[in-house]
């Protein structure tokens, strides 16, 4: 049994001890009355970032209904700065019957500053289940996850063979490297392919993940078509096959440098047995890391002191320097000084009237306190405004279109900082400059992330008065949007497209099967037509770069796929119904929609 998946149930082997139960299996806990329960974690260790899928398999053994409420407290800790994500989750059980269900528990990523590079890998998970049937039961995990290295998650055939030795060359290299920590000497999460989940999210922690090609070609559909949404959300692929082979035998589209949307896919070459532990690691030493994209990807700044910086991310530019007035806050504070002190003490209540202290101070700290609400409504007003990037990967032949979402924002009073995100979606917050308005950033002064989920809510610091902050959003939306190529029209004459969208295109470009580029030379309305002029590579390649400029992210690469043929680029001012929408009251007045993919063919 996996080290990872069985901790878990030592947790609960342990409290069964403690409450006079019995171990009825092997990685069960049970009691007397036929109930019975596991908890497994899919990967061993748990990515560092994103989702974790957690298998719970619970038995009934009584004679009416029992529901089973699990709260799952993910906890990441850098340095001073312990950041925190709750999660909520319930299944019923009938009685005399067993359910399954796989959570995918959101991770608390360790934002802050790690001086030296030492404890920035000190994750724990604390698990509290209550049920009417077992009670009230508390476990506890702490590992140390991957950190300096991409998070990859790694086969049971490939990892069998090959792990300790894996692990022994990521030492090695890390020996010679700034940071030679032991909690740094991680290679990858093995996992048992079957295990694997059917829903993007379960993997989205990762940066990679290995196969082998008998392994792959066992999955189900199910958890194939969700390692392909990974891919085209941003994740890496890498089958190992035995013989030669092409990715097409994967069945998910590539172009000649494995390019999948955000992502990619490839198969790679392998003995059936062993890897090549050096060139293994040199492979993935250097692929992007979510988490230092998360961390550290949107901390770039102009320099200079903290007051004075401006970012260099576009769209947090995009909204406008803005004094923090610290000033007002200094002139408060001394002015309620001498109110609370000299004044209060020698003028409302002088010697001999001293007991009207009682009333007096209560008095001003309440009126100074609606006195500062006052002045930050008139200054910020309430809610914010904000700014937001869309890029949208349309694929006809699946019926789906991959979101990938960043935003920036500033508050003023926020009356409220839960929201709900109605697309089953991926949200993480973004650390970003140190500055005056910002208080999520990668030094030691961070404020640490407190986040909560509970189905479609969620609740936290994402959001916060008199504040800066971002956040990334990624999602699969099924759709039957898509833009056609009218048929029937002459082998030389200039190609027409339809429009199955529901909203205006502001501008558009194709690339036909003959590798020429095209353009409308007006917007395109939803279900309308358009008759396009001849354009060239460069014009598009102008018109994506304005919109990458905005990002700091991923989203910048798939230029390679707005110029590949029978494919089309084009940008829009909103998007509703793909826009995913957060907190209501901010408002997300810049709106900047980019949307790419194949033209679907009469």
């Amino acid at each position: 049994m996996k080290r990872g998946a069985a901790f878990f149930i030592a947790a609960a082997l342990f409290a069964a001890a403690a409450h006079g139960q019995k171990n009825i299996s092997d990685g069960t806990l049970g009691d007397m009355n036929g109930n019975s329960l596991e908890l497994r974690s899919v990967f061993d260790p748990m990515p560092p970032t994103g989702y974790a899928p957690v298998r719970v398999v619970a038995t009934n053994g009584g004679d009416r209904d029992s529901r089973w409420n699990f709260s799952f407290s993910s906890e990441a800790r850098r340095f001073q700065n312990l950041n925190k994500h709750g999660s909520e989750f319930q299944i019923i059980v009938p009685a005399h019957l067993t359910q399954s269900a796989t959570f995918l528990v959101p991770l608390a990523v360790a934002y802050g500053s790690d001086p030296g590079g030492y404890g920035g890998n000190s994750h724990q998970l604390n698990i509290n289940l209550n049920s009417n049937s077992m009670g009230q039961r508390d476990f506890k995990s702490h590992e140390a996850r991957v950190h300096d290295f991409p998070a990859i998650a790694i086969s049971k055939a490939l990892a069998d063979t090959n792990h300790a030795r894996l692990k022994d060359e990521v030492e090695r290299r890390m020996k010679t490297g700034k940071f030679s920590g032991a909690a740094n000497k991680q290679f990858g999460s093995s996992y048992a392919p079957e295990d694997l989940p059917e829903d993007w999210r379960g993997l989205s922690g990762f940066d990679a993940l290995m196969i082998s090609m008998p392994e792959w070609l066992s999955l189900k559909p199910g958890q194939r078509l969700a390692v392909t949404q990974w891919v085209r959300l941003g994740g890496q692929l890498d089958v190992y096959a035995s013989a030669d082979g092409a990715a097409s035998a994967l069945g998910i589209p590539t172009d000649a440098q494995h390019q999948v949307s955000h992502g990619k896919a490839q198969v790679l070459p392998w003995d059936g047995r062993n890897l090549d532990a050096l060139m293994t690691v040199a492979r993935y030493w250097n692929i992007d890391k979510r988490e230092h994209a998360l961390c550290s990807g949107y901390t770039s700044h102009s320099g200079g002191s903290p007051a004075t910086r401006e970012p260099q991310w576009g769209l947090l530019k995009s909204l406008g320097m803005r004094s923090f007035a610290s000033w007002q806050a200094i002139v408060f504070l001394v002015i309620f000084g001498i109110l609370v002190g000299p004044v209060n003490l020698f003028v409302l209540a002088p010697h001999g009237k001293r007991h009207k202290l009682f009333f007096t101070t209560p008095l001003l700290s309440v009126g100074a306190s609606l006195l500062m609400v006052a002045v930050f409504l008139l200054q910020d007003g309430i809610g914010g405004i904000g700014a937001r990037l869309v890029v949208i990967h349309v694929v006809p032949e699946e019926a789906a279109a991959y979101i990938t979402q960043e935003q920036a924002s500033r508050a003023g009073m926020l009356l409220g900082s839960s929201f709900e995100l109605k697309q089953p979606a991926l949200i993480e917050p973004l650390a970003l400059p140190e500055m005056p308005w910002v208080k999520l950033n990668n030094t030691k002064s961070s404020q640490s992330a407190k986040l909560s989920q509970e189905g479609s809510q969620r609740g936290g610091n994402y959001f916060q008065s008199r504040a800066e902050q971002g956040q990334i959003l990624h999602a699969v939306i099924s759709t039957r949007a898509r833009l056609e190529l009218k048929g029937g029209l002459p082998a030389d004459a200039a190609p027409e497209i339809i429009s199955a969208l529901s909203f205006t295109l502001d501008t558009l470009f194709y690339v036909d099967a003959r590798g020429l580029v095209w353009r409308a030379e007006q917007p395109l309305g939803a279900g309308q037509q358009v008759k396009l002029v001849h354009s060239d590579e460069y014009a598009l390649r102008q018109s994506w770069s304005e919109i990458a400029r905005l990002s700091e992210g991923r989203i910048t690469q798939p230029v390679n796929h707005t110029t590949a043929r029978s494919t089309f680029f084009a940008t829009a001012s909103q998007a509703p119904g793909f826009t995913l929408d957060t907190l209501p009251s901010i408002r997300w007045n810049q709106d900047h929609v980019a949307l790419f993919g194949p033209v679907a063919q009469p």
